[in-house]
């Protein structure tokens, strides 16, 4: 026992000294890298940079200066940056889609503060007794999706459900607008698919999206195909989807009354010809002219009630009675635009209820609008084919076979 004993003293005491040696050596790496330190701060012990961070960011909701003033900035700080940032930037114009930011030291001091608008990044910063501005663009990313689906209930309503942003569905809509009419000619089981490139700023934010191709496949339209080229969309043969005319002057619920050579009037109680197509929609329901031309006719007319009559090429009139009201400055004489408004749906004339009166005459003679068929008009075809075709067949092999 007495043996055991030291040898039991004979290891604690090696291991004390063992452990006054590793704190001695501990102290002394501690020293060297002190040292380094030292000699690198040039004469005084080296400490990192204090970190920075944004003490209040997120979207402009209100004044500018009241998010600055929250952020605690002090008054003159605030008119300084303010006083800056209008040198560039309409102050009165931000809204809750831009975004402002303040960067503070852990001391409380301005680093800068700044706006996004748009792709823009507005910084400013404090220079000497006061502040300068520096403007620079986001950093933008493009990316190119691809979404198929079938119609189950409407576009609108399939599209939206397959993660299609609301705006791309209306572009959608749009391109196809002069062969399909959404409203009446959809049905259920047809077939969509597009492709569109979406590009995202670095704060996440949308920096735009637009159709580079789509198909629409439906039981009553066929097979529709477009492709982006230049600043249009064509089909498959490169020619221009753009037609002479909308397939409809307006949004509506319903058609109410076709084109007849006999018709029993709902007011007057005699049979004698319709025509033009009655559509059924909502008192102040925009109302579009279908096609370019120049308006001949603002005012009343007998049992149209409120009437516009505009002149189109190839000598096509069109006609729209029984409207509440017109658009702003219209007037005999007018140019306008394929889809621009000029009137709202209402009841007035001999009418019993909110409808648009439509009418179309061809060198004089009234003819069924539904029966024109599609008519390319909105441009040339695609000059150089050939890159055309081979872009297009990248995005759509479908609409080539093999």
């Amino acid at each position: 026992m007495r043996g055991f004993g030291k040898r039991m003293r004979r290891t604690a005491a090696r291991a004390a000294r063992g452990e006054r040696t590793a704190a001695a050596f501990a102290v002394a790496a501690a020293a060297v890298v002190l040292a380094g330190l030292f000699i690198a701060g040039r004469g005084s012990i080296f400490r990192p940079s204090p970190p920075l961070f944004v003490i209040s960011s997120g979207p402009v909701t209100g004044m500018l200066s009241s998010h600055l003033s929250a952020a605690g900035l002090p008054p003159a700080e605030t008119a300084g940056i303010s006083a800056a940032l209008r040198k560039k930037l309409n102050l009165r114009r931000l809204s809750p889609s831009d975004e402002y930011g303040v960067v503070l030291s852990t001391s409380g001091a301005l680093v800068n503060a700044y706006v996004l608008k748009g792709l823009s990044r507005y910084v400013v910063r404090p220079a000497g007794k006061g502040y300068e501005l520096a403007v620079s663009s986001l950093s933008v990313t493009e990316e190119t999706l691809r979404v198929k689906g079938s119609i189950s209930s409407s576009l609108w309503e399939s599209m939206n459900a397959s993660g299609v942003p609301d705006g791309t569905i209306l572009d959608f809509a749009d391109i196809f607008s002069w062969s399909v009419d959404f409203l009446t000619e959809v049905r259920e089981g047809d077939s969509y698919e597009l492709v569109y490139e979406q590009r995202t700023a670095e704060n996440g934010r949308s920096a735009g999206r637009r159709i580079l191709a789509g198909v629409y496949d439906g039981q009553e339209t066929g097979r529709k195909f477009a492709f982006r080229h230049g600043d249009g969309y064509y089909d498959e043969k490169g020619e221009s989807l753009r037609s002479l005319f909308l397939r409809a002057p307006l949004q509506y619920r319903r058609i109410s009354s076709y084109f007849s050579k006999a018709r029993r009037h709902p007011i007057l109680k005699i049979v004698r010809p319709h025509l033009g197509i009655d559509y059924a929609a909502p008192a102040g329901t925009p109302v579009s002219s279908v096609a370019d031309g120049t308006v001949t006719f603002v005012g009343w007319k007998g049992g149209y009630g409120r009437y516009v009559e505009v002149r189109h090429a190839l000598g096509y009139v069109t006609t729209y009675g029984h409207l509440s009201r017109y658009a702003r400055g219209l007037k005999r004489g007018k140019r306008v635009k394929q889809g621009d408004v000029i009137a709202y749906v209402g009841s007035s004339g001999l009418s019993s209820g909110p409808h648009l009166d439509f009418r179309v005459r061809a060198n004089g003679s009234y003819v069924n609008f539904l029966a024109i068929k599609h008519r390319s008009g909105g441009g040339p075809p695609v000059r150089d084919k050939s890159a055309f075709l081979a872009a297009a067949r990248v995005l759509l092999p479908e609409a080539f076979g093999n």
